[in-house]
């Protein structure tokens, strides 16, 4: 099966030739080596060409759903990890929007104060240099914090949630009131957006290992997150996704996360995923239709060793 997600969008005319050489192919298989000239009108061999075009068309129809671009939220995206994703996501051509405290300064030239989150100047600089920084827009929200401000700039960021995929929420604060709120925000959003709320919703956590290195109250905050994960799936059903990861291996330097920290020693990295494999599993959330009633470990797949882990290291 073809992890058509991770693809650029540069590439989708090459896919879709290949599906369709495909189709051309199975159907001739299927007419010419399966059947001999002197039943080949007969109605046995027309029903196999007519199951072969059938499943060439239901790969090119997968094929067609796997390859196209993506609107994406993500709540928290200003932090190490969330940024991560955004620009991985924005670089296959998908459409990013980022909630945050304060858009202004999410991209000023300095950090103002470590109560906001922070992208930078440099950086969507570098992102506009790459050709894909039009992909990503920032979003004043009122559904953050205590930090909030209220303003006429932060009236009407619900409708940032209508008509988009998907929903990812990647907020670091593992208090319990600094995460119950947010999901409430975006709860109450989608409900009012109605037939065009997001189709998807994926949350996305630590494991537990890496909870306990925060230090002290590392046991209500496993809490905490659990609790979340539930009231997730409790408020979007089917639609919801809960996704967990152990360290972030291939994170930028300067992407430091709360949430995941940087290993100091990769001989004592315990439960670990790449980076490039975090966001394949990211997006597929985003667009699968089956859903697991219970949180799903990322583990590696295209990275699978740590030295392999290691020559793609930011």
């Amino acid at each position: 099966s073809y992890r058509c997600t991770k693809w650029v969008p540069q590439q989708r005319l090459e896919l879709f030739s290949q599906a369709v050489s495909a189709a051309v192919y199975l159907s001739h298989r299927t007419l010419c080596y399966r059947t001999s000239s002197a039943d080949i009108l007969q109605p046995a061999s027309r029903t196999r060409a007519s199951a072969a075009m059938h499943r060439a068309l239901a790969f090119l129809t997968i094929c067609a759903q796997r390859t196209a671009a993506l609107k994406l939220v993500f709540a928290g995206g200003t932090g190490g990890l969330g940024s991560a994703l955004a620009e991985r996501c924005a670089k296959q051509g998908h459409s990013v929007t980022i909630l945050c405290r304060n858009a202004y300064l999410a991209v000023s030239p300095s950090r103002v104060s470590e109560d906001f989150g922070w992208v930078g100047e440099r950086r969507v600089q570098e992102w506009d240099a790459q050709g894909f920084g039009k992909k990503i827009t920032f979003r004043d929200w009122t559904g953050g914090d205590e930090l909030d401000s209220v303003s006429d700039r932060w009236v009407g960021w619900e409708d940032s949630l209508k008509n988009v995929d998907a929903v990812v929420f990647t907020v670091g604060d593992l208090g319990k009131r600094g995460r119950t709120r947010p999901v409430d925000a975006i709860a109450r959003a989608a409900r009012e957006a109605e037939e065009s709320m997001p189709r998807r919703f994926v949350h996305l956590a630590p494991v537990d290992d890496l909870v306990k290195r925060t230090g002290a109250f590392a046991d209500k905050r496993i809490e905490t997150l659990r609790d979340t994960e539930r009231s997730w799936k409790e408020i979007f059903g089917g639609s919801g996704r809960c996704l967990r990861a152990g360290t972030v291996l291939g994170l930028p330097k300067f992407a430091e996360s709360r949430l995941f920290p940087a290993p100091k020693d990769l001989r004592r990295v315990g439960t670990w995923v790449h980076l490039d494999d975090l966001v394949d599993a990211v997006l597929e959330a985003c667009s699968d239709e089956e859903a697991s009633p219970d949180p799903v470990l990322v583990e590696p797949s295209s990275i699978k060793t740590i030295e392999a882990a290691k020559g793609k290291l930011a």
